[in-house]
């Protein structure tokens, strides 16, 4: 295997540096969350923890509007006045949009699971609301190359929830929990505003849909992907709560999961911190700088994730007793098999990639569609019959399809480059 590194631009490898420490710092925070957080709560209430969290996201999602691909693609050719104006249209109209999206996620929360009290879906709502707003200020962090913020707020959440959940589990429950969730979204939200200081300006806070309705006409496709790949992964541990009606099951998939998405999210980074670069490549007409980047990018992740897949498999059976207690050693097998799933999410993202740079947004969400469908037929059929581990079979074919359906949308372009 060769990579190819000459001429990399320096900001391109200042942005992968900046990936790889606040990397660092993210695992560490999730191996400290995976190793304390499931013995705190017991099978059952984890459970339940992972429900909450899982609804959360799917509100989240729901306020995206394809704003990190808004701000990636135009804040860096734009002035300093304009970025401003629409970082400022744009968290005005988060606003509107956090709170719609809450009070959803809070009649959802209520009409899903006879478990849950309206003050428990009142904060899962609020949690969602802020965390809408408190995106913006970090996806323009991306779009003005700051990738130290940007993965500032994804790398050290961890860290803040683990030290309010140590704080207010034992004396208040779930209750503590969900308030913890709440808490660091206020946190974050704050951060994330002091750190674009120098691009508030107060008179622009107002919405503008002439100005607004271009960006959000570009985002539209990247918004209907994200939202389809949320729901995709993120709706898992749900479809096990209401397929099986066992809270332990979710546990288990949840625990599954969340080793999946600790590979995706790293392939994920890296491959959006690059997007700066592979753009510029794109607009200079250098397709050729820009197939060696995707290629070194593959090749490089694909090794690395079979390594990982290839550990799981040697040494799950023991490690998760050890680590998480004999209560959850039956989520041995569905960590097993998801994490197949892990060396197709790299193949996944230079799909992603690739679709984002040359605009295909559209492409994107069929993609991304298809696998929805793929897991959501999947997991109907063998959760009900294996629980966890068959969501997590559903999760691996799907994701297989994905990668599928990329690949023969994105094969002209693919030939395009090879050729010029």
């Amino acid at each position: 295997m060769t990579v190819s590194t000459d001429k990399v631009p320096i900001s391109a490898l200042r942005s992968l540096s900046a990936v790889s420490l606040h990397k660092a710092v993210q695992m560490a925070g999730l191996v400290a969350m995976v190793a304390l957080v499931p013995r705190l709560f017991g099978a059952e209430d984890y459970g339940r923890f992972a429900f909450a969290l899982s609804l959360s996201y799917l509100g989240q999602v729901l306020g995206d509007l394809g704003t990190l691909e808004v701000m990636g693609r135009f804040v860096p050719e734009l002035p300093p006045t304009e970025s401003s104006r629409l970082y400022m249209r744009t968290l005005a109209f988060k606003g509107i949009v956090g709170l719609f999206c809450g009070l959803i996620t809070v009649g959802a929360a209520l009409a899903s699971v006879a478990w849950m009290s309206p003050a428990w879906a009142g904060l899962i709502g609020l949690s969602v609301a802020i965390h809408i707003v408190a995106w913006t200020p970090f996806q323009l962090a991306l779009g003005l190359h700051r990738v130290g913020v940007w993965m500032a707020e994804q790398a050290w959440r961890q860290w803040v929830l683990l030290v309010l959940l140590l704080v207010l589990l034992p004396f208040a429950g779930l209750s503590g929990a969900l308030w913890a969730i709440v808490v660091m979204e206020i946190v974050f939200c704050l951060l994330g505003f002091w750190w674009v200081r120098d691009y508030w300006q107060s008179s622009e806070l107002r919405l503008n849909w002439a100005e607004l309705a271009p960006y959000l006409r570009f985002g539209l496709g990247f918004f209907l992907a994200n939202l389809a790949t949320v729901i995709f992964y993120r709706s898992g541990p749900t479809l096990v709560e209401l397929l099986t009606g066992d809270s332990r099951q979710t546990g288990y998939f949840n625990l599954a999961l969340g080793l999946f998405l600790t590979g995706y999210s790293t392939v994920s980074q890296f491959a959006q911190s690059m997007l700066p670069a592979l753009s510029s490549f794109r607009v200079k007409g250098q397709s050729d700088r820009l197939r060696r980047w995707l290629v070194n990018f593959v090749q490089v992740s694909w090794w690395s994730s079979c390594l990982g897949a290839l550990v799981v498999w040697l040494l799950a059976d023991w490690a998760v007793p050890l680590v998480f207690g004999r209560e959850f050693a039956p989520a041995v097998a569905s960590l097993k098999w998801i994490s197949l799933a892990i060396p197709l999410a790299t193949l996944l993202w230079a799909g992603n990639v690739l679709a984002t740079v040359v605009g295909q947004g559209r492409l994107k969400f069929i993609a991304a569609l298809a696998a929805l469908l793929a897991f959501t037929a999947a997991a109907l059929a063998l959760t009900s019959l294996y629980g966890a581990v068959g969501a997590a079979l559903a999760l691996t074919l799907a994701v297989a399809v994905n990668v599928g359906v990329l690949g023969i949308y994105l094969r002209p372009f693919l030939i395009k480059m090879n050729s010029e």
